[in-house]
C-alpha cells in the first residue's frame, strides 16, 4: 500500500520582522508618554545626584571666598579697634518745583497781544519742565488767544472772565486778572512758585533755575527800559545778613550819556515795587502758617493785600 503524502508546512513570516515592529511600537508609546508627562517630574528624578555635587562645590567655593574677604579686611585695617566708616546714604532725588507763570494780557490791541504771547511761548518752551502757563484775559478776546495757545507747545491754562472794564480802569482790570489767576491756583492747590510775567518782559533762562530755589518769598532787581526817554532804570531790594533778608531798596538810572549813582533807601517809595520783581511759593495762598495771615478765601480778605 502506498503511504499517504505528508502535508507541506505553512510559510511563516520571519520572526525578525515581527520583533522589529514590536520594538518600534513600544519605543513610540514610551516617547509619547514621556512627552505628555510634566518635565519637572523627569528633571527632579534625573538631576538629584548632580544637584548634590553642585551644592557641595558651591559650598566649598563660598568658604574660600569668605576666607579671602576676611584676609583682605585684616590687611586694610590693621587696627582691630578701629570701627569702619559707613558711606553716607545717597540723597533722595527731588523733583524740580513747578513754575506757575501768570501772564495778564492787560488792555492791549490784538496785534501787540499776539506778539507778546508768541515771544513768551518761545521763551517758556526752553525752560525745563515742569512749567504751567496761566494766561488771563477777558472772554470777548479769548477765541484768537485760544488758537495761539494750542500751537504754543507749552502746558497752559486759559482763564477768562466776563466782567467789563472801561478804558480808565486799566489798572483795576490788571489787578482783577492777577487775582483771577491766584484764585485758580488756590482753588486747585497748584503747588509751585508763582511768577508774574508781563507781555513785554524779557528773561534769561538761568533766571528760571534760580526761581526753583524759592520756598516762601524771593525778590530781585528789575530793569525798565524807556524807549522814548532813552533811559534804563534799575530798581530792586538790598539783601544781606544770614539768612538772607531784605534790608533796603535801591534805585539807579542810566542814560546814553551818563548814569546816576544808586540811591539806597530803607523802604521803597509808594508804587515802586512791581509784581514782576518778586515771586513766592503758592502754598502761602492756602496755608496761613506760612503767610502769617488768614487764607485769601476767607471773607474780607484780598489777594492784593
Amino acid at each position: 500500500m502506498a503511504s499517504p503524502k505528508k502535508a507541506k508546512p505553512r510559510a511563516r513570516r520571519p520572526s525578525l520582522l515581527r520583533r522589529a515592529m514590536l520594538h518600534s511600537c513600544v519605543c513610540f508609546l514610551a516617547g509619547l508618554v514621556a512627552g505628555l508627562a510634566p518635565a519637572s517630574r523627569w528633571t527632579a528624578t534625573a538631576s538629584t545626584a548632580a544637584t548634590a555635587h553642585v551644592f557641595r562645590a558651591l559650598h566649598a567655593v563660598d568658604g574660600a571666598i569668605n576666607q579671602t574677604v576676611l584676609l583682605l579686611q585684616q590687611q586694610q585695617r590693621p587696627d582691630d579697634a578701629a570701627e569702619p566708616h559707613s558711606p553716607p546714604p545717597p540723597e533722595p532725588l527731588r523733583q524740580p518745583q513747578l513754575l506757575l507763570v501768570v501772564t495778564a494780557t492787560e488792555r492791549s490791541d490784538p496785534e501787540r497781544r499776539a506778539a507778546g504771547l508768541t515771544r513768551a511761548a518761545h521763551a517758556l518752551r526752553l525752560v525745563p519742565p515742569p512749567v504751567l502757563w496761566l494766561v488771563v484775559e477777558p472772554a470777548r478776546d479769548a477765541r484768537a488767544t485760544a488758537r495761539l495757545l494750542r500751537s504754543a507747545g507749552v502746558s497752559y491754562r486759559h482763564l477768562t472772565y466776563a466782567e467789563n472794564f472801561t478804558a480808565g480802569e486799566a489798572e483795576k482790570e490788571r489787578h482783577h486778572q492777577r487775582n483771577a489767576a491766584l484764585g485758580h491756583v488756590e482753588e486747585h492747590r497748584l503747588a509751585g512758585v508763582v511768577l508774574f510775567a508781563g507781555l513785554g518782559d524779557v528773561y534769561d533762562l538761568r533766571f528760571f533755575d534760580q526761581l526753583r530755589q524759592i520756598r516762601t518769598f524771593g525778590a530781585w532787581p528789575v530793569a525798565t527800559v524807556s524807549e522814548r526817554e532813552r533811559k534804563a532804570t534799575v530798581e530792586g531790594p538790598v539783601c544781606g545778613g544770614a539768612p538772607w533778608k531784605v534790608t533796603g531798596w535801591f534805585s539807579m538810572a542810566a542814560t546814553s550819556s551818563a548814569s546816576s549813582a544808586p540811591t539806597v533807601r530803607a523802604r521803597p517809595p509808594p508804587g515802586a515795587v512791581d509784581v514782576r520783581g518778586f515771586a513766592f511759593g503758592s502754598a502761602v495762598l492756602w496755608d496761613p502758617k506760612r503767610w502769617d495771615c488768614f487764607p485769601v478765601s476767607e471773607p474780607d480778605a484780598s489777594q492784593v493785600r
